[in-house]
C-alpha cells in the first residue's frame, strides 16, 4: 500500500493501528512527506466535508481525492472512528471548525460539536490520567500530549499566526516558519519558536512552568521580566510562587523520555520522582516522613507496573510502602489508588 493512500485512509478513519504505526514512521522521516500530508489534508478539507450526527458526507471527497490520487475508489459514508490503545494521532486543519473529545478509543465527530465550536472559535484536545495522544496540527507541527494535559487552539490557527495554549506537559516538533512564530501561552509565560523541539510542563497544580529545549532556540518570555533565550540543552524552569526563574544545562532525555513511555531519573529528587510517578500511573502519594523527600534516585523505568516500581525503590533505599486501592465514592467515581511512603527502621 502506498503512502498516500494511508494518508486518506487516516484522514477517512478508517485505518488500522499497524498502518497508523507506519504512517508516523512516514510522516517524521523526511520534511517532504510532511509536505504531501498537508497537500492531501488540505485537499481533504476544501473538498466540502461534512458531518452529520456520526458520519462524514464522503461521496464527493473521496471523488476529487481519488482522482487526485489516481485511487479511483468511491466510499459511502463513513464512520469516523480512530482506535488506537494508549495513543492517538489527531489531524487537526485550520479549516475544520470543532471540537475533539478524547474518550476512551474512539475519536469522534458531531454536527451539535461542530456548529457549536464555529460560535467560539477554538479548538480544545484533552487527555484523562494515565493517558497520551499524538496531534497534528495544520501546519504539521507535531504534539505529544501527556496525561492529565489540555491544548487549546483557534480555528483559524495558522492563517494569521500560530497559537496554541497549554495546561499539563506536551513535547512540540515546530514546523518552521520564521515569518509566523510558533507560540505556547502558559499563563504568566510564553514560548516561543520558529522551528525546533522542546518540552513544556505546566500543570496548574504544581509550582513551576518548566520550559526544556532539545534541539534548535527558543524564547521564553515571563511577565515583568527579562525574555530568556534558551540554547540546545538548556532549560528554563519559573517558580509560580516566588516568580523567579533559574536557567540550568539538563540531560534533555531526562525530561522527555516521557513520550516514549519511558521515566528516567538522573539524581531527581524524591519529591519530583513521585510526582511524575503518579501522573505516569495514575496514583496518589501520602509521604508520612518528609525527611524522605530529601533522597535521589538514578533510574529508569519503561514497561514495570507500579508495583514493580515501588519495589525498586524500596531495594535501593530507606522507604516502605503500600499501595490502597480505593473503590468508589458517592458520586460513582472511582478514586485513584492511594500508595503511603514511610521511612523504613533500620537495625542494627
Amino acid at each position: 500500500m502506498d503512502n498516500k493512500t494511508l494518508v486518506i485512509k487516516f484522514l477517512s478513519g478508517e485505518i488500522s493501528d499497524s498502518e497508523m504505526d507506519v504512517l508516523k514512521v512516514w510522516l517524521e522521516k523526511d520534511s517532504g512527506n510532511r509536505r504531501i500530508f498537508d497537500e492531501e489534508n488540505e485537499l481533504w478539507h476544501e473538498t466540502g466535508i461534512k458531518t452529520k450526527l456520526d458520519h462524514f458526507i464522503t461521496d464527493k471527497a473521496w471523488s476529487d481525492i481519488s482522482k487526485h490520487l489516481g485511487i479511483g475508489i468511491i466510499r459511502n459514508n463513513h464512520v469516523v472512528t480512530l482506535n488506537k490503545k494508549n495513543f492517538r494521532l489527531l489531524i487537526a486543519a485550520a479549516s475544520v471548525a470543532c471540537v475533539v473529545a478524547i474518550g476512551g478509543l474512539t475519536l469522534w465527530l458531531t454536527e451539535k460539536k461542530s456548529n457549536k465550536q464555529i460560535t467560539v472559535a477554538s479548538t480544545t484536545v484533552t487527555t484523562s490520567e494515565g493517558e497520551k495522544a499524538h496531534i497534528y496540527l495544520a501546519d504539521s507541527t507535531y504534539i505529544v500530549m501527556n496525561s492529565g494535559s489540555k491544548i487549546e487552539y483557534t480555528t483559524d490557527y495558522n492563517i494569521r499566526e500560530r497559537k496554541v495554549k497549554l495546561s499539563g506537559e506536551a513535547f512540540f516538533n515546530v514546523r518552521t516558519n520564521t515569518e509566523k512564530p510558533f507560540v505556547v501561552l502558559l499563563g504568566k509565560v510564553s514560548v516561543s519558536a520558529t522551528g525546533t523541539r522542546f518540552n513544556v510542563l505546566s500543570y496548574d497544580n504544581d509550582d513551576r512552568i518548566e520550559t526544556t529545549l532539545e534541539e534548535g532556540k527558543i524564547q521564553v518570555a515571563i511577565a515583568g521580566q527579562e525574555t530568556i533565550d534558551l540554547r540546545t540543552g538548556q532549560q528554563a524552569v519559573f517558580f509560580t510562587k516566588t516568580n523567579k526563574v533559574i536557567v540550568r544545562d539538563v540531560s534533555t532525555e531526562t525530561y522527555i523520555s516521557w513520550k516514549e513511555n519511558k521515566l528516567r531519573f538522573n539524581d531527581t529528587p524524591f519529591e519530583e520522582v513521585l510526582r511524575k510517578i503518579s501522573r505516569r500511573y495514575n496514583v496518589t502519594f501520602e509521604i508520612r516522613n518528609t525527611d524522605l523527600l530529601e533522597l535521589k534516585y538514578t533510574a529508569t523505568f519503561i514497561d514495570e507496573s507500579i508495583e514493580d516500581v515501588m519495589q525498586m525503590l524500596k531495594t535501593v533505599s530507606p522507604i516502605t510502602y503500600k499501595i490502597y486501592n480505593r473503590t468508589t465514592i458517592n458520586d460513582r467515581q472511582y478514586l485513584k489508588p492511594k500508595i503511603v511512603v514511610g521511612k523504613r527502621k533500620t537495625t542494627l
